[in-house]
C-alpha cells in the first residue's frame, strides 16, 4: 500500500471517529487524573516523603477502582434535580465535577507536611468523584458507535485524555514553580468548571444495548421470585445490582478465557503503571528542575503521546486489537530500556528528550489498543457502562499493587537496576496474547477440518 494512500485512510478513519464528542468526553476525564497521582507524588517528594510512602500512596485510589459498586445506581437511577434538568449521564457528570472541586480544593488547603491526613481524606473523595464521571462519561465513548470504530474512537478518545492531562499537569506544575503547590491546585479546582462547558454543550448520550439473552433473563427472573424485601425501594435496587452486577459477572466468569482475560487486563500495563509512578521522582533524583521537567516531560511527552495514542487506534483498526496490543506491547517494554540509559548518564536534557519520546509514544499506543480491548469485551450488552467499569477494577488492582510495590523496589534495587527489571514484566502479558491470537489462527482452521469429515 502506498504511502499517500495510508495517510489517507487514517485521515477518514479519524474524521469518521466521531472526534468532538469523543474528544471532548476524554478532556474532561483526563483532567483528574494526574492531579491525584503523579503531579501529587512529585508535591510529596519535595516535601521529603519516601519513594515507599509515595508508592502506598497510591493506596487511597481504591475509590476509583471499586467504581462499577454503584456504577449500576449511575445507569439505572437519576441523580436528584440535576437529571431531571439535564438527563441522568449528565446530572451525574455535573454532581460529579462539583465533588472534584470540593477535593481540589481540599488538597489545595492542605500541608503534605503537617496534615497528611486531610490531605489522604481529600485525595481519596478526589478519586471518588473522577470515577463517578467516569463512569457517566462512558456513554459518550460509544455513542453511535460500530464495533468496527473501537481503535479510532479509543485512540481519539485517548488524545482528548491526554489533552487534559497536559492541561492540568503543565498548568500545575508552572504555577507550582512560580506559585508553590497550594495556589496550583486552587486553580485546578476552579478549571474543573471548565469541563462543565463541555456536558452543558452536548446532549445525553443513547447506547443501544442488545437484550439480556435467555440465560440472564432465567436468572434475574429466579432472583426476583427470591426477593421478598418487605420495602420496594430496596427491593427494586437489590434486583437492579443482582441484573447490573451480579447477573454480568457470572456470565462472564463462564466464558472459557475470561481467566486469561482477567490476567492481561490487570498484567498487560503493569510495568507501564510502574514507571509511570516512579518517573517524576526519577527525575528529581536526577536533579531536573520542575521548569525542565514541565518543558521536556509535560509538554514534549504529550505531543509524542498524542501522536501514539493516534496511531495506535489506527492499528487497532488495521492488525486487530489483539495484534495491536502484541505489536504495541513489545515496542514499548524495549522503548522502557531508554530509562536505564537516562539514569546511567545522569542529568543530561538531551537524553531526557529521547526517554520521553520513545516511552511517550509507544505508552501512547498501547493505551489506545487497551481501551479498544475494553470496548469490545462489554459493549454489545446491557449496562455497558458498568461492565466497563468492572473491568477497569481488574486493571485497578493490577495498577494499585504494581505502583504500591514501584517505590519499595526502586529504593531496593536502585533506579538503574529497576528500569533494567520494567520490561521482564510486560513478558507474561504478551505470552497471553500471543496464545490468544494463536487461539484465534487456528479456530477457523479446526471448524473447516470438521466440516470436511
Amino acid at each position: 500500500m502506498k504511502l499517500t494512500s495510508v495517510v489517507d485512510d487514517f485521515i477518514k478513519t479519524c474524521l469518521s471517529a466521531g472526534i468532538s464528542v469523543r474528544f471532548c468526553a476524554g478532556f474532561t476525564c483526563g483532567v483528574p487524573f494526574l492531579l491525584r497521582l503523579t503531579v501529587l507524588d512529585l508535591w510529596l517528594k519535595e516535601c521529603g516523603v519516601s519513594n515507599t510512602a509515595i508508592g502506598f500512596f497510591t493506596l487511597l485510589q481504591w475509590p476509583f477502582a471499586l467504581k462499577f459498586l454503584w456504577a449500576p445506581f449511575i445507569e439505572k437511577m437519576d441523580f436528584p434535580i440535576l437529571s431531571k434538568i439535564f438527563g441522568r449521564r449528565r446530572g451525574w457528570a455535573i454532581a460529579s465535577q462539583v465533588l472534584l472541586f470540593a477535593g481540589l480544593s481540599g488538597i489545595a488547603a492542605s500541608n503534605p507536611q503537617t496534615n497528611m491526613v486531610s490531605l489522604a481524606l481529600y485525595v481519596s473523595l478526589v478519586a471518588f468523584a473522577d470515577g463517578c464521571q467516569d463512569i457517566s462519561l462512558y456513554a459518550y465513548q460509544l455513542d453511535k458507535a460500530s464495533t468496527k470504530m473501537f481503535g479510532p474512537i479509543a485512540g481519539i478518545f485517548v488524545f482528548g485524555y491526554k489533552v487534559g492531562m497536559f492541561f492540568s499537569k503543565s498548568i500545575t506544575l508552572y504555577l507550582a514553580y512560580y506559585f508553590g503547590w497550594n495556589f496550583a491546585y486552587a486553580v485546578m479546582a476552579f478549571s474543573i468548571f471548565l469541563c462543565m462547558i463541555f456536558i452543558f454543550c452536548t446532549d445525553e448520550p443513547k447506547i443501544q444495548g442488545a437484550r439480556n439473552d435467555k440465560h440472564t433473563e432465567e436468572m434475574i427472573k429466579s432472583y426476583e421470585g427470591k426477593e421478598k424485601s418487605s420495602f420496594e425501594f430496596t427491593r427494586t435496587m437489590k434486583i437492579t445490582i443482582f441484573e447490573c452486577l451480579v447477573c454480568p459477572f457470572k456470565m462472564f466468569i463462564k466464558y472459557k478465557g475470561c481467566a486469561q482475560t482477567i490476567a492481561l487486563i490487570m498484567l498487560y500495563r503493569a510495568g507501564d503503571r510502574m514507571v509511570q509512578k516512579m518517573a517524576k521522582p526519577f527525575y528529581v533524583d536526577m536533579g531536573f528542575s520542575k521548569l525542565e521537567i514541565a518543558n521536556v516531560v509535560q509538554v514534549f511527552g504529550t505531543i509524542a503521546a498524542l501522536i501514539g495514542g493516534v496511531v495506535g487506534g489506527y492499528l487497532v483498526k488495521r492488525l486487530g486489537t489483539k495484534r495491536a496490543m502484541y505489536f504495541a506491547g513489545i515496542i514499548h517494554a524495549i522503548g522502557c530500556f531508554s530509562y536505564a540509559i537516562l539514569s546511567y548518564v545522569g542529568h543530561d536534557v538531551t537524553i531526557l528528550y529521547l526517554t520521553v519520546f520513545v516511552e511517550s509514544i509507544t505508552g501512547g499506543a498501547i493505551a489506545t489498543a487497551f481501551i479498544a480491548f475494553l470496548y469490545s469485551l462489554c459493549n454489545k450488552k446491557n449496562y455497558a457502562s458498568t461492565q466497563y467499569a468492572l473491568l477497569w477494577a481488574f486493571y485497578e488492582l493490577g495498577g494499585t499493587i504494581s505502583r504500591t510495590i514501584s517505590g519499595a523496589m526502586a529504593d531496593a534495587l536502585g533506579w538503574t537496576n529497576f528500569f533494567l527489571f520494567i520490561p521482564f514484566v510486560f513478558i507474561p502479558s504478551l505470552v497471553i496474547l500471543q496464545g490468544m491470537t494463536r487461539r484465534r489462527k487456528t479456530a477457523p482452521v479446526r471448524r473447516v477440518a470438521v466440516a470436511n469429515k
